[in-house]
Formats: C-alpha cells, sequence, structure tokens
C-alpha cells in the first residue's frame, strides 16, 4: 500500500518491526468514519451520498490500477475528514493480483579517502542503492490469503463469490461499494437475510429489497446500483472507473454538452428563455483573454526569448528554442481557453457562483503569474538561464489545479487573503515577485535569487501578513542552500515551517519540509532529523495535498537520507516509489521521470550492483536525449555517471569515451571555465590516479580546483572536492608535505561549510591521520583516525561502508605502536563490515591484508595470516594489474615473501 499514493487512500508512511511485532506508520486524520458520517445525516441526500462515495470508489479504482484489491469495503473501513474528503483504510485483506514492481544533481564525483602509505580505493558515498531480498508485506499476504476455500471480509458487503471462498477481484471490491452506497442512500442495505444462508440466498437470486415508499432517489441511481450488485461478476460493471463515470453524469453540474446540438437548443437549457441576442452578449462578456497574453506571450516577445536563447550561441541553444517555444504557445493558448471557459460558466451557463468564479480565477492569475515570470527571465538568458530553460518550461504550474473548485474553497478557507485591501493588493504584488524569484531558482540564477527574496522578506515582514512571510521565508532558506549557507537556510526554513503550520499553509510547510528534510539528513546528514522531517512532516502534507508528485518528492528526499546514511535497501523502496507516480503523473518520458532514474542508478551504484545501476543510467539517458537534445549539459551529467558506472564494471575504453564525451559537452555547451567542466575534469583526474598515471591526474585535478576557485570561490566544497583528491595523490607519493597542505585546506573548508560532524569532513580527518602517519607521528595519527571514526559512526552508523576506512588505518598504527591486540581487533571489525556491504573486491582484499598483517604477530593465527594474504592477492589480480590492485599485489607478494610459516 505504501507504493499506492493517492488523494482518496488512507496513505502508509513506513512499516517496521520493533519487539517481534509489525507495526505501519499511516497518516493521522481528523475526522469519521464513513458510517458515523451516514448515521449523522438525519436525512442523507442522494446527491451528497453519491459525491462522498464517489471519493471512495476514486481510492478503490486507485488501488485497483496498481493491481491492489481490498476485500473488506465496507462504510467503517473509510473516513471523512473535517474538510470533507473521503480515504478508504484498512487494506489489512488487501492482495495483489500481479506483483507489478515497475538524483543526484551532480556527478558522481569520487571524494577519495586516504591514499598514503597504506592505499585504499575512493570512498564512494555520493550515489546510492538498494535490494528487496526481502519479501515486501504485499508478496507475504499474496501467500497466505489467496488459497481458494478462505473466506475472509465482512459477509454484509461481501460477494457471493467471495462467500463462496473464490478469488476476489477488483469486481468483488465493486460489489461492496455497491452495499455500502445503496445503504448510505436508502437507510438499509439491499439483501435480507438473517443468517449467512438466508444472505447468500439473497444475493445469488438478485433478491433486492424493494425502495422505501417515498424515496426520493432517481431510478436511474437505483439501476447503476443494480448492475454493480450483479451475483456474477461478469454481469456488473466493466472496472470501478466505468461505475464512477455512471455515479457523476448523476451529480455532475451541466456542462457545455449543449452547445453541440445549436443555439435553439442552447437556451432551452438554459432555461431563462434568452433572446439570440442576450446569449451573444453574455458570450461577449468573455472574449478578453487574449488581451491578457499581451505583452507577455506574443509576437514581440516571442522574438525576444527567441533571440535572447540563440544570441547565446551555446551549442544546445537552437534545440533549446525549438523545444520551448510549442510549449510556451501552447500554455498561452491552453490557459487562453481555460480563462474563457471559466468566466462561461458564470456569466453564460450559469453553473457556478460568483464566489467560484473569484476562486479560479485567481488560480488562474497566479499561473499568469508564473508564466510571465519564466518569460521574463527566457527574454534576458544567458548561459546558465538555457541550460534550464526546457525544464523552467516543462515545470509550469498545471492548469487543471483550477478545475479543483473544492480544494480551492479549502485553501481560500484556511489561508484567507488580508482584510485590509490595500495590504491585499502590496501582498499580491510580493507573490508576483516570489514568482519571478521561483523562475529565477529553476533557471540556475542562485545568488540573485537569493538578494531579491531577501528583499521580499522584509517587505513581508513590513506588511504583517504570516502566509506570505512564511513563503518569503521559505525562498530565501531555499536560495540560501543552493549559496551553500547551510546554516542559515536551515534557520529560513523552520520558520517558513513553523509559520506555514500555525496558518494552515500547508503548500508552503510541505516545500520547507521537504526542504528541511534533504538539507538536515543529507547535506548536514543528521540523518534521524531528516527521517523525521521526511516522515513525521513531509509526507503527510503530500499525501494531504492530493497531488501524487509532492508525494514522489517527498519519497526522494527521503530516499537521499537513506542513501546518504548507507541504507540502501530503503532507499532504494522510496526511490521506485516516487519512480512509479512521476511516470504516471507526467509521462515515462518526462525529464523528472530520468532524474529519478539516476536516483535508483546511483542506490545500484552504492550497493555494487553495477548491472542494475548501468540499467538504470542508460534509460536515464535516452530519455533526456530525446527531451533536451544530445549537446544539452544535463545529457552530459548522464553520460558522465553511465561512464562511472561502466568504470566500476572494469570497462575502461567505454567509461573513457563516455567522460571525454562529458567534457566536450560541457565546454561546448558551457564554456571553459564553468563548475561543470570542473567536475567533469575530477572525474577524468580520478581514472588517471586509478590507472597509476599520476602525472595526468595531478593536471586535471589542478585545472578543476582552478575553475572552481574561480566559479564558486575559495571556500566552496568543491573546491575541497579536488583538494582532497589531489592530496591522496601527493600522499600515494608519499608527499607527505604537499599531502598534508591539501588535506588540510580542505578539512577547514569542509569543516566551515558543512560543521565539525559531517561525512565529508571525516574523510578528511582519515587523509590528515594517513599523513601524520607517513610522517611518523603515530599518536597524532591514531588520534585523527578515532575522530574520524567517531563521526562515521554517528553520522552513517557503525556498520557503514566508510567505517572499515578508520577500522583499517587504526589496525595499521595500532601495529606499528606496537598493540597487536587492538589491531587485530579493529581489523576483523574492518573484515566483517567490508564483507557485510559487499563492496569493491579490492577494498575487501585490502582489508582482508591488514587483518594478515594484524594477526601476524600472534603464532597460532600465522597460518591464518597467511591464507587472507594470498585471499587478498588473488582478488586483487582479478581486478587487474593497473594502479590501485597493483599496488596491493606487489606489497601482499613481499609480505609473503618475508612471512612464512616454519
Amino acid at each position: 500500500m505504501a507504493k499506492l499514493s493517492h488523494p482518496n487512500v488512507g496513505p502508509v508512511f513506513e512499516a517496521d518491526t520493533t519487539g517481534g511485532q509489525t507495526f505501519v506508520v499511516m497518516e493521522l486524520v481528523a475526522g469519521q468514519t464513513l458510517r458515523h458520517w451516514m448515521r449523522r445525516v438525519p436525512s442523507p441526500d442522494w446527491r451528497q451520498c453519491v459525491k462522498v462515495f464517489i471519493q471512495a470508489g476514486q481510492g478503490l479504482a486507485a488501488a485497483h490500477a496498481r493491481g491492489l484489491v481490498h476485500r473488506d469495503f465496507k462504510p467503517s473501513n473509510a473516513i471523512v475528514d473535517d474538510e470533507g474528503r473521503t480515504r478508504v483504510l484498512d487494506f489489512g485483506l488487501a492482495r495483489r493480483t500481479v506483483l507489478d514492481m515497475t538524483e543526484h544533481e551532480e556527478d558522481q564525483t569520487d571524494d577519495r579517502p586516504p591514499q598514503g602509505p597504506h592505499a585504499r580505493g575512493p570512498a564512494r558515498g555520493t550515489m546510492a542503492t538498494r535490494d528487496d531480498e526481502e519479501p515486501t508485506l504485499y508478496q507475504i499476504e499474496a501467500q497466505t490469503l489467496t488459497e481458494t476455500g478462505v473466506v475472509m471480509g465482512t459477509p454484509a458487503y461481501m460477494p457471493p463469490e467471495q462467500m463462496k471462498g473464490c478469488e476476489a477481484d477488483a469486481r468483488s471490491d465493486q460489489f461492496s461499494f455497491c452495499v455500502s452506497l445503496y445503504e448510505a442512500i436508502y437507510g438499509e442495505r439491499p439483501f435480507q437475510g438473517g443468517t449467512l444462508t438466508e444472505l447468500m440466498d439473497a444475493m445469488n437470486d438478485g433478491t433486492v429489497r424493494p425502495a422505501p415508499k417515498g424515496c426520493p432517489v432517481p431510478t436511474r441511481l437505483r439501476t447503476i446500483l443494480l448492475q454493480g450488485l450483479a451475483a456474477q461478476p461478469e454481469q456488473r460493471w466493466p472496472s470501478m472507473d466505468a461505475l464512477l463515470h455512471q455515479l457523476r453524469t448523476l451529480v455532475a453540474p451541466r456542462s457545455a454538452r449543449w452547445m453541440a446540438v445549436g443555439v435553439t437548443a442552447g437556451l432551452a437549457a438554459l432555461g431563462g428563455g434568452l433572446a439570440l441576442g442576450q446569449y451573444v452578449e453574455l458570450k461577449e462578456r468573455c472574449t478578453g483573454a487574449q488581451a491578457h497574453m499581451d505583452g507577455l506571450w506574443d509576437d514581440d516577445r516571442r522574438q525576444q526569448v527567441q533571440a535572447a536563447i540563440l544570441s547565446t550561441e551555446r551549442s544546445f541553444a537552437t534545440g533549446t528554442w525549438e523545444r520551448i517555444e510549442p510549449r510556451l504557445s501552447a500554455y498561452a493558448r491552453d490557459w487562453q481557453d481555460k480563462h474563457t471557459e471559466v468566466c462561461e460558466a458564470t456569466s453564460v451557463r450559469g453553473e457556478q457562483s460568483e464566489e467560484a468564479l473569484d476562486l479560479r480565477m485567481r488560480c488562474l492569475g497566479e499561473r499568469r503569474a508564473a508564466l510571465r515570470a519564466t518569460v521574463d527571465v527566457l527574454a534576458d538568458a544567458d548561459d546558465e538561464v538555457i541550460t534550464h530553460a526546457i525544464e523552467m518550461v516543462a515545470d509550469l504550474p498545471p492548469l487543471t489545479r483550477c478545475d479543483d473548485l473544492h480544494g480551492l474553497e479549502q485553501r481560500n478557507q484556511r489561508v484567507p487573503p488580508p482584510e485590509d485591501p490595500d495590504v491585499a493588493v502590496a501582498v499580491q504584488t510580493q507573490r508576483a515577485r516570489l514568482a519571478q524569484i521561483e523562475a529565477m531558482d529553476k533557471a540556475g540564477l542562485y545568488a540573485e535569487a537569493l538578494d531579491a527574496a531577501g528583499a521580499v522578506v522584509e517587505q513581508a515582514q513590513a506588511l504583517g501578513y504570516p502566509p506570505l512571510q512564511a513563503e518569503a521565508l521559505y525562498w530565501r532558506g531555499t536560495l540560501r542552500s543552493r549559496n551553500g549557507q547551510y546554516a542559515e537556510a536551515e534557520v529560513d526554513l523552520q520558520k517558513a515551517h513553523a509559520l506555514a503550520m500555525g496558518h494552515h499553509h500547508d503548500p508552503v510547510a510541505l516545500d520547507a519540509a521537504q526542504a528541511l528534510t534533504s538539507l538536515v539528513g543529507s547535506q548536514l546528514t543528521r540523518h534521524a532529523e531528516g527521517r523525521q522531517w521526511g516522515r513525521m512532516a513531509a509526507l503527510p502534507l503530500a499525501q494531504r495535498s492530493g497531488e501524487p508528485t509532492e508525494t514522489a518528492h517527498s519519497l526522494v528526499s527521503l530516499g537521499l537520507v537513506y542513501e546518504s546514511q548507507g541504507d540502501y535497501d530503503t532507499a532504494r523502496d522510496h526511490h521506485e516509489r516516487a519512480l512509479v507516480i512521476f511516470e504516471q503523473a507526467l509521462g515515462p518520458d518526462h525529464p523528472q521521470v530520468a532524474r529519478s532514474l539516476e536516483s535508483l542508478g546511483g542506490v545500484f551504484y552504492g550497493k555494487g550492483d553495477m548491472d542494475n545501476a548501468r540499467a538504470h543510467h542508460e534509460r536515464a539517458l535516452e530519455i533526456l536525449e530525446r527531451a533536451l537534445g544530445p549537446d544539452h549539459p544535463q545529457v552530459a551529467t548522464s553520460v558522465n555517471k553511465l561512464g562511472t558506472v561502466i568504470y566500476r564494471q572494469g570497462d575502461y575504453q567505454t567509461a573513457q569515451r563516455h567522460y571525454q564525451r562529458a567534457l566536450e559537452i560541457r565546454q561546448r555547451a558551457l564554456g571553459p571555465g564553468h563548475p561543470e567542466v570542473g567536475t567533469s575534469l575530477n572525474n577524468l583526474g580520478n581514472r588517471y590516479y586509478d590507472q597509476g598515471d599520476m602525472d595526468n591526474a595531478r593536471v586535471h585535478y589542478e585545472r578543476a580546483i582552478a575553475i572552481f576557485e574561480r566559479a564558486l570561490g575559495p571556500d566552496h566544497p568543491k573546491v575541497a572536492l579536488s583538494l582532497n583528491n589531489l592530496g591522496n595523490l601527493y600522499g600515494r607519493q608519499e608527499n607527505y608535505e604537499q599531502a598534508g597542505v591539501h588535506h588540510q585546506r580542505a578539512f577547514e573548508i569542509r569543516q566551515k561549510a558543512l560543521g565539525p560532524d559531517h561525512r565529508l569532513v571525516a574523510i578528511s580527518l582519515n587523509n590528515l591521520g594517513s599523513v601524520s602517519q607517513g610522517q611518523g607521528d603515530l599518536p597524532k595519527a591514531r588520534a585523527q583516525y578515532e575522530r574520524a571514526l567517531t563521526i562515521f559512526e554517528k553520522v552513517m552508523g557503525p556498520d557503514h561502508p566508510h567505517v572499515a576506512y578508520s577500522l583499517g588505518d587504526l589496525a595499521t598504527v595500532a601495529l606499528e605502536m606496537g598493540d597487536p591486540a587492538s589491531a587485530r581487533a579493529y581489523a576483523e571489525r574492518a573484515v566483517s563490515v567490508r564483507e557485510a556491504a559487499n563492496v569493491e573486491p579490492v577494498l575487501l582484499a585490502e582489508a582482508r591484508f591488514i587483518l594478515a598483517k594484524a594477526l601476524w604477530p600472534a603464532p597460532s593465527e600465522r597460518a591464518r595470516a597467511r591464507a587472507l594474504a594470498k585471499q587478498a592477492k588473488t582478488m586483487a589480480a582479478a581486478v587487474g594489474t593497473r594502479g590501485q590492485p597493483k599496488e596491493l599485489i606487489d606489497k601482499a607478494e613481499a609480505w609473503l615473501a618475508t612471512h612464512r610459516v616454519k
């Protein structure tokens, strides 16, 4: 059920065990069961009942679409919240009919642990994976609840086939739904029977109670229900969706269908005997939509945007214009059509009230502001803007939300506009500025957007309207995070969330909770806090929003937290659930689907499952090449990630071609000084490093550092990344003075930007310990390793693969200090961690070689020590004979030659 996200289904956030018992975490909903709702209405209006049950039916239909059957639907298994939304609950008997399982914004940039006298491979903690080795809950239920002869459910609502112990399907839920709705509108159930046998006889015979005398329920509704109550499943409606369609026709407002039969019929439908002239006059009131696009998206504005994009002369500029122009034009046309339709619904057809007109027009005004902000940014496009242009346009807010009158009414009630008209106008002005800031953020103009957001925060505080204050603080916090100001960002986002929750501004509370999940749990690696923000704040708000993609984004944020802490299985679960939602909501070729695939590929990468990682990255690359064009910078990012996976598979030539293609795309598209070019250079440096080509590696690292410093400033964490890798190179060459200089600077940058307990700070401490050990300062080295181990265990858990780096180093330094007992304990644990984590073979080989050396001082363990050293040599040789494996092979051979059992 956690894989199903729908506004009319009670969401499942988590399933786990504690104390030997299984528990499920669900949303806390303030409301009453559907049964209590039915009882509290003295004389239920049949229209009201049908509308409430349609929502429940939508939840069942969504479950059926995912292959789930409820098998026990009844009024007590649905809840109506205080805002009138119905959710289906208690899928405890649910089973699957088909077991269908259908981002890193940066590259997989290696941030290397120490490479001094105790060479080890790269710590690849930037990607994540997960496996489904344990059966999921629905798989377990599928094994135990589908056997013929097992009768489960509530008899009064159970269809005949289920009573007989036959397998239930979606049509069985349809029967139970119709029994429940029949009971709601008639006040009694359709079938009589004091015993189970009598009830089954009535169902099988189709003997339904007659309608009570004087009952106002239309015959058409009774006919619809009787078909759903047919004894034979094949005689019921083809699907729950088909049944719901019939019910909607009974309660839907009049539509514009009368237009199809001509003006005369239309005038009759209006019911007012209007003359043709009066009808035309009414229609003319709603002909001003075109004027709203003047100066926003007309021929002049179209030419300005085209000129701005093409003037960048970037390799992907023409392809970008050809992709965004049709989408912008279509959005503008659709907006005009919607504007006219909404106006006529009140002024011509009389289908909706003036209040409804106002709410829907306000919604369209917000969409128009978003379109204007996007076009304004594109009209001044530079190299950074056109990189994000296609996704900016793809992310314009959907117009269909302006049809959700219930949702608009709820939002207006929860967050009413200011009472003072002057304040209301000022608030709208500031919200238009926030729309501009959002467009700038999507375009990658983070520094400029942050300055603008700061000004809106000041204006919002002066106006004293808390909802606007929350919106402004959210955007300033988000942009502070984009600009690396993590501590300040966290403060703003927490204030935004508190203000939004206090004033029922759910959309902003949700945005802030999602941002805090990622910031706190992933970037700042306070995993427990991040999980709390995601599970207890973001997911419940996302489910309440009724927008499936919001649930998906919340799942992605949580997935990144689990990935950061090394829980790849849980990370994979969250990313897969998000992928399913994105595919259903946006279509299989949307760029967001590609990002979701890359997140999954990263999870498999971190887990060591390179085949699955490659498959996901290849599919993501195909989507992005179609959506963005083959020369787009985001395609380069995807190519680079795929290259890293292929490199891990040992196909070095193919990987090198991918790295080179990514670098060439970025240089053509972005220019030689762009940070993404620095990322490519850093990754190419890592490849040369792995192959033992230290000269080429150093050149690439130094070029990357220079680019990062110029583009991002000398204290940006990306500068520390390449400094760290260059320090490892010097350490590997035993140039400890230069290694220490680079590692110390990387450590200081990271501690300042990320805080003292970040995993990257621990990596720098480990590297500094390697330098100290190489220089002979063993006590200092041991202290640095111990501090690194403490951080790793605190933020990533005691069994994370990164812990093994510090454990291995502590083992080697303990041996040098004459403490073989401690050395053995550290080394045994390092081997255990790496074996359990399924790390690269060369890393496991290194841990076994360290354990061999730690065991040797004990005569009784020498045979085992030699066996471990031989295993290490064999595993390293299987990887290759260049770079790090070659060094490990040489060291193992030399040690075995001098350590023989007499």
